[in-house]
């Protein structure tokens, strides 16, 4: 019980600093601290410098061969789970008739949780420090999937001209060059030199204080009373924290005995959506307000899910 009242405390102190977080960036354009302009470049700052130099500081740990096949395994689940949300948001966004101007949003929204932010405090917190190994692959899945299926889905339902869908689009950006070129150096046990990596690994630790501070500059834009009464804001909540956990633990514990492995998956898909929803809405035409309402209400409502997702574990 003490684990499930240690998630509890996690999941209050993050919740705190998030919307600490999205108020300075509320505040600071509501005052004209920043301007539009200002806000709109700051998303492309994040894809092509913070992301980059977060994915190459995330892979630089050490080569651990006998945790490699949990690794795996928590990599190949996470993969799974990613195409099962994006076939179940799909078969929602059919029942529930949805344009093209609401598909990619809810379609990246069903798919992506905020794994890195809240997920792998949330699961250091109820498992203990060796899950962090693990929680690197979950993450290394999100990523790849993120700025590949992520990115063509943004593109894919663009009305815009300059987002047309395009393999180069897709694959060859700042973030996923960065991601192979991490990757060449983990699986080559091949460590940067330290002012090298402890500068990346500063400029890295900017992802998510920028992406909140992001999403609460958008928000200003809009009223905050629209984002609780958006009823799909709550339909959003129920499929990224409930349905897909529970989808998640059902489908895979009858194929991951080791139930910390299986803790691991389920509960960084019991995660609240991406902060980096709206980063890439706004780098490839997707619609800023729209995501970030998304994200502020199932950040709030994961205070109550993501507790109850520890017990399954404890």
């Amino acid at each position: 019980m003490g684990f499930f009242m240690g998630a509890v405390v996690v999941v209050t102190e993050k919740l705190i600093m998030v919307f600490l977080l999205l108020l300075i960036g509320y505040m600071a354009r509501k005052t004209k601290v920043v301007n539009d302009s200002f806000v709109d470049q700051l998303s492309k700052f994040l894809v092509c410098v913070i992301i980059p130099c977060f994915q190459i500081s995330a892979l630089q740990v050490d080569f651990a061969p006998e945790l490699l096949r949990g690794g795996i395994t928590v990599f190949i689940s996470c993969m799974v789970m990613h195409g099962v949300s994006m076939v179940v948001g799909f078969i929602l966004a059919k029942i529930f008739r949805f344009g093209r101007e609401r598909m990619a949003v809810w379609l990246f929204s069903c798919m992506f949780a905020n794994i890195g932010f809240m997920g792998i405090p949330v699961i250091v917190a109820v498992f203990g420090e060796d899950t962090v190994f693990y929680c690197s692959f979950a993450s290394f899945a999100f990523n790849i999937l993120t700025y590949t299926l992520g990115v063509a889905i943004f593109c894919f339902y663009s009305d815009k001209p300059e987002f047309k869908l395009s393999w180069k689009r897709v694959f060859l950006t700042p973030v996923n060059i960065s991601i192979a070129f991490g990757l060449v150096l983990f699986l080559l046990d091949i460590r940067l030199p330290e002012f090298i990596r402890g500068t990346t690994q500063m400029v890295g630790d900017m992802v998510a204080p920028l992406a909140m501070i992001y999403i609460g500059a958008v928000l200003s834009r809009t009223s905050m009373k629209d984002a609780f009464r958006d009823k799909w804001a709550y339909a959003i909540s129920v499929v990224r924290l409930v349905m897909m956990p529970l989808l998640g633990y059902f489908l895979l514990e009858r194929f991951i005995t080791d139930r910390l492995i299986l803790g691991v998956v389920v509960m960084g898909l019991a995660t609240p959506i991406g902060v980096l929803c709206a980063v890439l809405a706004a780098e490839y035409g997707g619609d800023m307000e729209m995501t970030a309402r998304y994200t502020l209400v199932t950040t709030l409502l994961s205070a109550f899910t993501l507790p109850a997702f520890a017990l399954l574990f404890l």
